[in-house]
């Protein structure tokens, strides 16, 4: 059954308006009308089976039969920020980070990030991601899509911080582990994960970090592509803290 996101904000009692872009897809995609059953999902964690009852340019307006909180958000409440990487891999983390259950995601410019993008382009990024992150929410059965922040740079992302278990995926790192954490902190409830860009952290970058509270952690011998290593990171907390286990 086709998914559509509806904002709270939209529902009164059992009734419902679908608009925007959410009514363009289920108009001109689905070529959907009165009759036809829907599946709706709002940013408070419900669920709701409902019917649309009519269908204009505007809006289409549902009838909820049944209302339901489907219990596919993770336990962990895990963010993940990433180092801005080329191209269009951002566009796939961010798909992947939502079907594997991140909280929210956090985008950051560092001393090896290479893309150099102006208040218009970053705009558009985060208009992109919020689009990538509704699409990969329907798509998995989540209920609720991760919060995607503005981007910012290295300092204010170790600085905003107030998750008692932070991490640092460092590829200089030696002695730490991920199982270690976990042997350690094996309760952990809310973990922030920074991954850096190509290129990884400077030295300065991880010391500030430490300072901050972030422990940092290697990732196995093999040197991964950024992409890759926000992912693998990921889904490896969500193993150990969180509800992939």
């Amino acid at each position: 059954m086709a998914r559509f996101f509806l904002p709270r904000k939209n529902i009164t009692e059992r009734r419902g308006a679908i608009e925007g872009r959410e009514l363009e897809h289920l108009r001109r995609v689905l070529r959907l009308g009165p009759g036809d059953p829907i599946t709706v999902f709002d940013d408070a964690g419900w669920e709701h089976e409902a019917i649309i009852r009519s269908l204009d340019a505007h809006s289409a307006e549902i009838e909820i039969l049944r209302s339901f909180q489907a219990e596919r958000e993770s336990t962990l409440k895990l963010t993940l920020a990433v180092g801005l990487t080329k191209g269009d891999k951002m566009d796939f983390v961010v798909e992947k980070a939502t079907e594997l259950g991140v909280h929210a995601i956090v985008p950051f410019v560092s001393t090896y990030t290479v893309p150099k993008l102006d208040g218009r382009k970053i705009a558009q990024r985060g208009e992109r991601w919020q689009k990538i992150a509704l699409a990969a929410a329907k798509q998995c059965g989540r209920t609720r899509m991760p919060e995607i922040s503005p981007l910012c740079d290295f300092a204010a992302m170790v600085g905003l911080t107030t998750d008692p278990l932070k991490l640092l995926f460092w590829e200089k790192e030696t002695r730490q582990t991920l199982r270690q954490v976990h042997a350690a902190e094996p309760a952990a409830r809310s973990i922030f994960l920074a991954v850096g860009a190509e290129g990884g952290f400077s030295d300065p970058e991880a010391d500030l970090a430490q300072k901050r509270g972030f422990k940092p952690i290697r990732l196995g011998r093999r040197i991964l592509r950024a992409e890759t290593a926000a992912l693998t990171g990921a889904a490896l907390v969500q193993f150990l803290w969180g509800d992939l286990g």
